[in-house]
């Protein structure tokens, strides 16, 4: 059986935009004693409201406008236990006409090792209308550096 595995590695060098602290609760611990890895995509998700919430937006408006994600890569590097600190931080990358790349590093402040490194490809949708939509400028004007 031939499996391809997919190359996923954060840039170089990114200007972090947000950070944010989670801890692990008891219900993201797998069979096997540590974080599970589907667990690590609902943090993710956790963080990426906050910083939404950070501006004042949600998932269903960012600046006028919705996301809905189209992809998702994580790469998992370290185990994560019951009670521990995470930071994820996050990074708004490859802006185009219609949808963005926001990065994510989730790392363990109490000895600063990298647990995982994640990416979602967002598009910015109407649901209204079902397609998609511009990137809002003021969302363009939070995240260009």
């Amino acid at each position: 059986m031939n499996m391809n595995k997919h190359e996923f590695k954060l840039p170089e060098s990114i200007a972090w935009h947000f950070s944010t602290v989670l801890r692990v609760r008891i219900s993201d611990i797998n069979f096997a004693g540590h974080l599970a890895h589907d667990r690590v995509v609902s943090l993710l998700h956790e963080a990426r409201a906050r910083l939404f919430q950070s501006h004042d937006w949600t998932e269903l408006n960012v600046a006028g406008a919705s996301i809905i994600v189209a992809d998702l890569h994580v790469r998992y590097l370290h185990e994560a236990f019951f009670g521990e600190e995470l930071r994820i931080d996050i990074a708004i990358i490859n802006l185009r006409n219609r949808s963005c790349d926001i990065i994510y590093r989730v790392s363990r402040p109490a000895d600063g090792i990298t647990l995982a490194e994640a990416s979602t490809g967002v598009v910015f949708f109407d649901y209204t209308a079902r397609k998609s939509t511009a990137i809002p400028e003021t969302f363009r004007a939070c995240f260009t550096d």
